[in-house]
């Protein structure tokens, strides 16, 4: 089996985190896997050992050589869509990595989403097959894409034994100073509003005893730093801003906060349970359905008392919900078990 997969770019991002780790657990079960991506980046932050090529949106390559393509994003899905009718061998297959709407109006607009939302449906139409992370997401774009068989396939995560980079001394000695004088709440991820993270800083002036730690850079990050000013508690919330496999951090909290308002698969809560830290969580529907309330402690959407009721749950019981959690994602959410379930895949629309 010889398999194409098409992504924007070689960035530490999710969707191509996901990529990386299914080429790692498929890469000695198939003949050949080569990578395409649009745009360079200024550091090559996924390394992966297979050969990576760089193409323009208008390039195309032969598709026909390959078993399978699968695609990840918009512009990739665009260009399955933009090149459907030379490829006439390979089954195109794309995995949808979030709510579409909902990301695109908290990176743009309403108009933006209403506009691109319909665009990327028409292009996940054409495919084969698509793949959704959760059977919630699967529930909500079974009415829209009609034309091609939805299979869900849950993402995995390992968590790895070393780290090529050692975490900065500065880095260190700040959070360090802050676990001395308090309890860490930390969150490893881009910060965008979408991620709910202001609801972390509306709680803090009830819970004296606890820091907040941002590992990750985003457009709302000078929002929460406003906020934290108006409200008093700067001075326990560290935003340390970018850092490369910002999971090494981990170590350093007490607990991890999942606030998101939308959720396509909760790969950082993936990374906290293997660090057997307990975490809380926004009561969405996909955290419901992979998670249940003995394993995460889940708190009511912008409501602070039911957050800080949450946090407080979690701090009298956090041996026996860092335990079930852990459980649970060893068992359910492993690599080994995603690799399994995209190669079934790509078998049966291929055999």
């Amino acid at each position: 089996m010889k398999i194409a997969f098409i992504i924007p770019k070689l960035i530490n991002e999710a969707p191509v985190i996901v990529v990386r780790d299914l080429i790692n657990q498929i890469n000695d079960k198939v003949v050949s896997i080569d990578i395409y991506y649009f745009d360079d980046v200024d550091v090559k932050e996924i390394n992966v050992a297979n050969n990576c090529y760089k193409i323009s949106f208008l390039e195309g390559i032969d598709f026909d050589n390959y078993d399978i393509i699968h695609s990840h994003m918009l512009r990739p899905d665009l260009y399955i869509l933009f090149n459907r009718h030379k490829i006439k061998k390979a089954k195109c297959v794309s995995t949808l990595h979030n709510d579409i709407f909902k990301v695109l109006k908290d990176s743009h607009n309403i108009f933006v989403a209403f506009i691109v939302e319909k665009l990327w449906i028409k292009a996940l139409n054409s495919f084969d097959s698509v793949v959704v992370l959760s059977e919630s997401m699967k529930s909500q774009y079974i009415k829209s894409i009609t034309k091609v068989p939805l299979s869900v396939v849950f993402n995995g995560r390992d968590f790895p034994n070393s780290f090529e980079s050692e975490i900065e001394d500065a880095d260190v000695k700040s959070i360090n100073l802050l676990k001395s004088q308090y309890k860490l709440i930390g969150v490893s991820a881009r910060i965008r509003k979408i991620k709910g993270f202001s609801q972390l800083i509306k709680v803090l002036p009830f819970l004296n005893e606890y820091a907040l730690i941002f590992v990750g850079d985003g457009d709302e990050k000078q929002t929460l730093i406003e906020l934290a000013k108006e409200l008093n508690v700067l001075d326990r919330c560290l935003f340390l801003g970018y850092r490369i496999d910002g999971f090494r951090y981990l170590k350093f909290f007490d607990f991890y906060a999942m606030t998101s308002y939308s959720e396509g698969f909760p790969l950082g809560l993936l990374e906290a349970a293997q660090n057997k830290l307990p975490v809380f969580c926004s009561d969405l529907p996909v955290f419901r359905e992979l998670f249940d309330e003995s394993e995460v402690s889940y708190y009511h959407l912008n409501d602070i008392e039911s957050l800080k009721y949450s946090i407080l749950k979690l701090e009298n019981n956090k041996e026996e919900f860092s335990k079930n959690l852990w459980t649970t994602v060893m068992n359910k959410y492993s690599l080994k078990k995603m690799g399994k379930n995209y190669l079934d895949l790509y078998k049966k629309l291929i055999y």
